[in-house]
């Protein structure tokens, strides 16, 4: 790389879809001019997003055998990857999330790429996942860590825990937290198409295990009647079940489920409590957009979600799975008004740290740092 040519970085993620860290992925690669991304992806994906790239003039490409937890694609992924990175002589490659992450980094090591980076944005050992995947992911981890120069978190809390897991040394680790175009939020007005009376509790993700949707209507229906609503906002493989059980509980009056939502600013604006009862998570950025929005958070006390919310000061925390506590604090939230205002404008001003600014501008320090250790090693190689 001479002195006048833009760095070239490439960006592997598992899955192209609509989620916190294809977000950030994107913010990412939209908001640095000085570099040539190309973002690469594995066998799911949503046009959507593979279109917005390819407008903003960032190159895209596929790798069908990078699957989701899938053990028998991964040899082949790794040297399909590795032939390509070969070729294409990228400086660095950036990759994010589990698989994409194990995969792409055994890849670019057997391709000799000078920096390796890595973004961690979720815990993946968790309780509720099979103890053996948990192992079997833990050994990659630590092994990819070797090839691995800098490892970027969402959360102190994150890298703790991986060096407490004996992932990498205290050196490789950076955090970033996840940025969020904070004025869409303050500044929307409220949807007025959404399902059920004010006050409105609102749950937006993906509709996937882990992100505990059983545990929100676990505590619903321990609630009984109550005022107001509950929203479940998103998309995925349990649509149809989440369907059936509100159906089968009888709680068809009180949750509704709106399918995927392009307006989540607007959402955000007209419900009044966010939940967010995960297994495993890293720094969500539903949560910071929940804050940007004046909104109260009940949250499970796990990974970076304590350095997003306080507990007692602008939410609560909640042990994983712990469906009671959840009804208890819904039912608190519902019935105070005015706590619900003050700690949403807590909220409010502590989203301030959370900002895509603030996040491109640390992650492009990342980079200028590596890309100096490279030219450095060049130096005094030559």
């Amino acid at each position: 790389m001479t002195g006048s040519e833009r760095p070239r970085v490439f960006h592997l993620i598992t899955r192209l879809l609509k989620g916190g860290a294809e977000a950030k992925t994107i913010a990412t690669v939209c908001g640095l001019d000085d570099y040539a991304f190309t973002v690469g992806y594995g066998a799911e994906y949503d046009s959507d997003q593979v279109d917005r790239l390819e407008r903003e003039g960032i190159a895209t490409k596929q790798f069908p055998l990078i699957r989701h937890y899938n053990p028998v694609t991964t040899v082949p992924a790794v040297l399909s990857l590795a032939r390509y990175l070969r070729r294409e002589d990228f400086d660095i490659v950036h990759t994010h999330s589990t698989e994409a992450g194990i995969i792409g980094r055994f890849a670019a090591a057997l391709a000799g790429v000078p920096t390796i980076v890595h973004t961690v944005h979720g815990v993946p050992f968790a309780d509720d996942r099979n103890a053996f995947l948990n192992r079997f992911v833990l050994a990659c981890e630590r092994q990819a860590a070797g090839y691995t120069d800098r490892i970027v978190t969402n959360a102190d809390v994150i890298a703790d825990d991986y060096l407490a897991r004996g992932i990498g040394r205290r050196e490789q680790y950076t955090t970033v937290y996840s940025g969020v175009d904070l004025d869409a939020f303050m500044d929307a007005e409220p949807a007025d198409d959404l399902p059920g009376d004010r006050p409105r509790v609102v749950m937006v993700g993906r509709l996937a295990d882990g992100k505990g949707h059983r545990v929100l209507l676990d505590a619903v229906e321990s609630l009984g009647e109550f005022d107001g609503s509950v929203c479940i906002v998103g998309d995925g493989p349990l649509y149809d079940p989440l369907v059936a059980d509100v159906e089968e509980r009888g709680l068809s009056n009180r949750v509704y489920l709106t399918g995927f939502r392009d307006d989540i600013p607007r959402v955000l604006a007209a419900s009044d409590v966010l939940v967010l009862p995960s297994f495993r998570e890293g720094t969500p950025r539903v949560i910071t957009e929940a804050m940007a929005s004046g909104l109260p958070v009940i949250a499970t006390d796990i990974a970076g979600i304590p350095e997003q919310v306080v507990d007692g000061e602008n939410g609560y925390l909640i042990p994983t799975g712990d469906s009671e506590a959840l009804a208890n604090r819904v039912d608190t939230l519902l019935a105070d008004a005015d706590l619900r205002e003050r700690m949403g404008a807590r909220g409010q001003a502590r989203a301030q740290r959370f900002s895509v600014a603030t996040m491109v501008e640390e992650l492009d320090s990342v980079y200028q740092k590596l890309i100096g250790e490279q030219d450095g090693n060049r130096n005094s190689s030559g």
